[in-house]
């Protein structure tokens, strides 16, 4: 898809990506009469338009470009595991606190290992997709648009499928799930 980028010439920082060139360059002149507001035409820092450049480019979708965990863990400048090192204290961002993998380890049920792995593959895929998107999810605010898939369980269909996809935090509901199930208790109730 064709995308009109902005970048500041002097910093060579992406300030935008837009659907149309009259919407980039609505942005671009809300930026700068916000940041010269408390400046002088005379000052280092005033800028104005010729201090952007302004390109057409084609962008692929974020679904085709980051399609799996590590490329998702690259786009957040994510380190592989192997480069974490575990101490009392965090020192840097490649280090884990001892206490929060002593935690992990104690309080992780051995048979939900793969389960939990994947749900953390896709939470930070979604995070990668957000981050991309410039998208926050905030489900305290209804009037913002969210999607997310609905799914039946199908004997036919071996496993789960889509029944439908709903766009707002009201509609959510739980009827229907795979990891917490409970055999049915009935208690019955004795005639007095």
């Amino acid at each position: 898809m064709k995308k009109f980028l902005i970048t500041n010439k002097k910093t060579q920082e992406i300030c935008g990506k837009f659907d149309s060139k009259n919407e980039a360059a609505d942005e671009m002149m809300d930026f700068i009469e916000n940041h010269n507001e408390d400046l002088d035409s005379e000052d280092e820092d005033y800028l104005t338009p010729f201090d952007f450049s302004l390109e057409e480019v084609e962008i692929k979708e974020v679904n085709e470009c980051i399609t799996d965990f590590e490329k998702a863990r690259k786009h957040l400048n994510g380190k592989p595991n192997a480069d974490f090192t575990v101490s009392k204290k965090i020192f840097s961002d490649n280090s884990v606190k001892l206490e929060d993998v002593a935690r992990l380890v104690n309080d992780i049920n051995p048979k939900h290992m793969k389960a939990l792995v994947a749900l953390n593959e896709l939470f930070t895929i979604a995070q990668a997709w957000n981050k991309e998107d410039n998208f926050t999810p905030d489900f305290s605010n209804q009037n913002q648009t969210k999607w997310f898939p609905w799914f039946v369980y199908s004997n036919a269909d071996a496993g789960f499928v889509s029944a439908n996809t709903y766009y707002t935090a009201a509609r959510a509901n739980a009827s229907f799930g795979s990891r917490l199930c409970f055999y049915p208790q009935i208690e019955q109730i004795e005639a007095a």
